[in-house]
């Protein structure tokens, strides 16, 4: 009882989907990155449409060798754009500002699907070695009753090798299966950033949810909703704005300056000038310099319009995709829930049968890969339904019960 309480006290806690989700939100350190790079997008979006700072000048005119006179003039000059340059290069840092905030809302897609998958590979891991586990006390049963055969001369050596041959495969599949869940803790330790990992927990075999909205509804709520669509008409946005600023180079700039001017006499006294002006660019070269500009943005704007539409072809293409893969990996699931109950009879009657002499070892070993292979199957199609709907969620960029699948599986092992 003792040693049962320890063992249990050493045990790690069980992983739970939603919580390392939230823990990947909170953590994960190339989601900070892409909230930095939209922090630093958004402050940027004020000092672009801002005017230039003011220019202070001072200048000593006149001074001859004596300094009977020493002319000093203080001249501040500043630069006002004209023809809408702010406004467009403001739009310009205003479409960066959101493609930055869509490109954090698909890492955050992107980071929950990695997650899930990552968890899911482990998932299927742990579950392999228990299915080999149960195998393994399965074989050893059987080698036994061939022992027993052999003993009384109703079975031949051959029998027992073979189980003793199938003990060893088994333990060198459950060898494959260690390797595959270290490497999947290893990857799922780094998305949530947990140094030093520490050993990992038991997993929960994911729930199947009920029936999902047609992939047309799917498909145009991820219209509305996908960040690289989003992208893609901030960068529509960014490229209009460029092509007016480009127009807008063939529009003079302002410069108004203020001096004023003193001057030191050493016999006649003091006096003071005031002097006030305006000042434009001349720009005079469109034909080799601003007429070039405006047919480059054009053209960028025009690959921007068509790179939004082929996004939004490539969309519609994945939620269809993903709303099939999972629809049919739901199939799957309550086909092997009907199938393995059957494999698991078979295994018993063989069994029976081959201890009493009414069938071949054969049979015996076969029904019991039988059984391994539809329960790894299943672990297989439920770990593929919960990365299905992972995938589903991240092409319609919404919550579509990834957290509520997980829960129910919780729940059901519970």
């Amino acid at each position: 009882m003792i040693a049962l309480l320890m063992l249990a006290a050493a045990a790690p806690p069980p992983l739970r989907l939603t919580d390392l989700l939230r823990e990947a939100r909170e953590k994960n350190p190339e989601m900070k990155a892409a909230q930095a790079r939209l922090h630093a997008a958004q402050e940027s979006v004020s000092p672009a449409g801002a005017l230039d700072d003011p220019e202070l000048s001072i200048q000593l005119w006149n001074a001859p060798a004596d300094f009977a006179t020493v002319p000093v003039m203080v001249q501040i000059t500043q630069a006002i754009p004209l023809g809408g340059k702010r406004g467009a290069r403001r739009e310009i840092a205003s479409s960066q500002a959101a493609a930055a905030e869509a490109e954090l809302a698909a890492k955050q897609r992107e980071i929950a699907t990695q997650v899930a998958s990552a968890y899911l590979d482990l998932f299927l891991a742990q579950r392999t070695q228990e299915v080999d586990d149960e195998l393994e006390s399965l074989l050893e049963v059987v080698a036994n009753l061939s022992q027993s055969r052999i003993a009384k001369g109703k079975a031949e050596q051959i029998e027992f090798l073979r189980a003793q041959a199938s003990l060893i495969q088994v333990r060198s599949d459950r060898e494959n299966a260690v390797d595959r869940r270290l490497s999947a803790w290893a990857r799922l330790a780094a998305l949530v950033d947990r140094n030093p990992p520490g050993p990992a927990g038991a997993t929960t075999p994911p729930g199947v949810l009920g029936s999902f909205p047609a992939a047309g509804l799917l498909q145009a709520r991820a219209l509305r909703l996908r960040p690289e669509l989003a992208v893609a008409r901030a960068e529509v946005a960014g490229a209009q704005a460029k092509a007016r600023l480009a127009r807008a180079a063939a529009v003079p700039d302002l410069g108004v300056f203020v001096a004023g001017m003193h001057a030191f006499r050493n016999a006649a006294g003091e006096s003071n000038f005031v002097f006030a002006g305006l000042q434009i660019n001349l720009p005079i070269f469109g034909g080799s310099k601003t007429q070039p500009r405006i047919s480059s943005a054009e053209a960028e704007l025009i690959s921007a319009q068509e790179s939004e539409r082929a996004t939004r072809n490539r969309v519609a293409a994945e939620v269809a995709e993903a709303h099939a893969h999972l629809l049919s990996e739901q199939r799957q699931i309550a086909l092997h829930h009907q199938l393995i109950p059957i494999a698991r009879q078979a295994v018993e009657s063989a069994q029976a049968s081959y201890a009493s002499g009414r069938a071949d070892f054969a049979t015996v070993l076969d029904t019991a890969r039988e059984l391994r292979m539809h329960d790894l199957d299943l672990a297989t199609h439920l770990a593929m339904y919960e990365q299905r709907l992972a995938e589903l969620e991240r092409a319609v960029n919404d919550d579509l019960g990834l957290d509520e699948s997980a829960e129910i599986g919780h729940d059901e092992r519970h």
